[in-house]
């Protein structure tokens, strides 16, 4: 009876390996995926601690950065839709040259993006009646 016994338990073995149990599979990548958001929420959490330290803080150096940067961006899309455009459109109609050259906009974009995301989350602190005066 030894070698039925251990026959059966080698087919088992080999079923299962090759047709595992989908209840557990899917529990697995589940603990996997939540494990992976927790860390990634442990993350932002952080973050949003140190943006509100810096948002504290009495140096204009350290709490104004993200105004500044804003700034930038504003300047920059200024530069590049506004005065850009119309100043080459008047130097060409001129007989002359184009003589402002294009920045790269993707990366204002993207910093914008960013910017106005955070920005999101001071609307809120506004409507709460949290915000800093």
């Amino acid at each position: 009876m030894l070698g039925l016994e251990s026959i059966g338990n080698l087919v088992a073995t080999a079923i299962d390996k090759a047709w595992p149990d989908a209840n557990i599979e899917a529990q697995a990548k589940a603990d996997e995926l939540k494990n992976k958001l927790t860390l990634e929420l442990q993350a932002v959490l952080g973050q949003l601690d140190i943006n509100k330290a810096e948002a504290a803080h009495a140096s204009v150096f350290v709490s104004g950065w993200r105004p500044a940067v804003g700034w930038v961006c504003a300047s920059g899309f200024g530069y590049e839709f506004l005065l850009r455009p119309l100043v080459n459109g008047v130097a060409i109609s001129l007989g002359m040259p184009p003589v402002f050259p294009g920045i790269e906009v993707d990366a204002l974009s993207s910093l914008l993006t960013g910017l106005l995301g955070l920005g999101g989350l001071r609307t809120i602190e506004k409507i709460k009646g949290v915000a800093r005066r």
